[in-house]
């Protein structure tokens, strides 16, 4: 094949690319979906590892999809939402214009510690770290306050959060707080997952 050939595939190969990594990160029409509903599922099947069938309904029926460990097995329903969808969303669409991508609550991890002295960096990162906390659990609060309704009693609910914004161990903090408002919901068991493809984190609340 003459090589001026294989640079024009390989041009159209990395323009698609570059498509589909857009459209993943506006998540337009039936790409929400899979971006909504399917990654975050095979997120926290990948963490908790899960083993079985999945079925996604890519509808609007309750629930989302259904999650069953052995062929004879019932199936179980799972709800999927995104905690920050809209900021989410409206962060993928900025990436796509200016093909950039900053991030305030981690911006402290960027900054030069030299330019601090050592209590101002760690005033800076606790005050980071509380922003973060407080911004993320209202995210996550608000999904469990939109999913409290009896059509979901006896299903699951999975909620995906931006936690990889810090470190895994801080999330404790809030873990509570958070168990306190999901007791109260008709989900069988609610969980919290990343949004991270690589390495998936995430904890239960109910």
């Amino acid at each position: 094949m003459p090589s001026s050939s294989r640079r024009w595939q390989t041009t159209l190969a990395n323009h698609g690319q570059r498509a589909e990594l857009a459209d993943y990160r506006a998540k337009p029409g039936a790409v929400k979906k899979l971006r909504d509903e399917v990654v975050p599922v095979l997120h926290h099947v990948k963490f908790v590892k899960a083993k079985g069938d999945i079925r996604f309904e890519l509808s609007s029926d309750v629930p989302d999809c259904w999650l069953r460990d052995k062929p004879n097995a019932a199936p179980q329903g799972l709800e999927v939402t995104v905690a920050q969808s809209r900021e989410q969303q409206r962060l993928g669409q900025e990436m796509n214009e200016k093909r950039e991508w900053f991030r305030d609550i981690s911006a402290y991890r960027t900054t030069p510690r030299k330019r601090f002295s050592r209590n101002a960096w760690r005033g800076l990162a606790s005050c980071t770290v509380r922003k973060a906390l407080k911004v993320i659990g209202n995210g996550i609060k608000s999904c469990l306050r939109k999913k409290d309704h009896p059509k979901y009693a006896g299903h699951d609910l999975l909620i995906e959060a931006p936690l990889h914004s810090l470190p895994n161990e801080r999330w404790s903090r809030i873990e509570e707080d958070l168990r306190s408002v999901a007791s109260t919901l008709p989900f069988r068991e609610i969980h919290v997952i990343s949004d991270h493809d690589r390495f998936p984190f995430g904890f239960r609340i109910k």
